[in-house]
């Protein structure tokens, strides 16, 4: 009896022991492994704050370039018709020569089955002008109205004709839409064209200004009683989304 009784006092002093003690053996290894968990969480917290500032400031950055990129373009693109126009500009100085650029978004096709005719949003069409489309400053169809509505007519369609020049001197010809390619018909035969040739606008037509880059003529075929010259275009428009168009050449 009385070794049971030494018994139970040994065990409610060592728990006595372990009660008194347990903070300093258990409690501060604890509360170590917690701090270590909040400073870790707060750290994590700030590095995420970090990431999403950083990710705001560079998707305004790349917006405010994207601006900056159409402003500059449009500027290359007028510059260009400046440039062309300076000759005729110095003998004759009453001219004022003011051309202009508007942007217009492709909507949708005009027809699935054709991917060179596409509907657009510019609304300042008039009754028989023909508007110049432009895409990453090379020429890229015409705009005309059909039924009230603002069709663009791509390089590749047949129906999209222009005046262009053709190399250093200038030689005129008239140019048609040709599928992946376009076509540059009826030029008299004595006008010597090579492969390799720069095709640019000539403004004559009053639909671009001149200088426009369209293309290389990668084809010369001397027909009966004139030459016809095969040019592939600059403009590559996998997927029509925002052109130039030429409101004032």
């Amino acid at each position: 009896m009385i070794k049971n009784r030494y018994f139970i006092l040994f065990i409610i002093t060592i728990l006595v022991v372990i009660k008194y003690n347990f903070n300093a053996v258990i409690k501060e290894p604890i509360l170590d492994i917690t701090l270590g968990i909040k400073s870790y969480y707060v750290e994590l917290l700030d590095d995420l704050k970090n990431f999403k500032d950083k990710y705001i400031s560079q998707k305004e950055s790349i917006q405010r370039l994207k601006e900056e990129v159409k402003a500059l373009r449009k500027t290359a693109l007028l510059s260009s018709a400046f440039a062309a126009k300076l000759n005729s500009l110095l003998k004759d100085k009453s001219e004022i020569y003011t051309p202009e650029l508007n942007i217009t978004r492709a909507v949708s096709y005009v027809d699935l089955a054709n991917y060179n005719r596409v509907w657009t949003d510019f609304e300042g069409l008039k009754k028989d002008k023909i508007f110049g489309l432009l895409y990453q400053g090379y020429s890229a169809g015409i705009v005309v109205n059909k039924d009230g509505r603002a069709m663009g007519l791509l390089q590749g369609d047949d129906k999209c004709i222009f005046s262009v020049y053709i190399g250093e001197k200038k030689l005129p010809g008239v140019i048609f839409g040709d599928k992946n390619d376009m076509i540059i018909r009826y030029i008299p035969s004595w006008m010597k064209v090579k492969i390799g040739d720069e095709v640019y606008t000539s403004g004559l037509d009053n639909i671009f200004f001149e200088g426009i880059k369209v293309g290389k003529i990668t084809k010369v075929l001397n027909e009966e009683s004139y030459t016809s010259a095969v040019v592939q275009p600059y403009a590559k428009v996998a997927v029509p989304g925002f052109f130039h168009i030429v409101t004032k050449p």
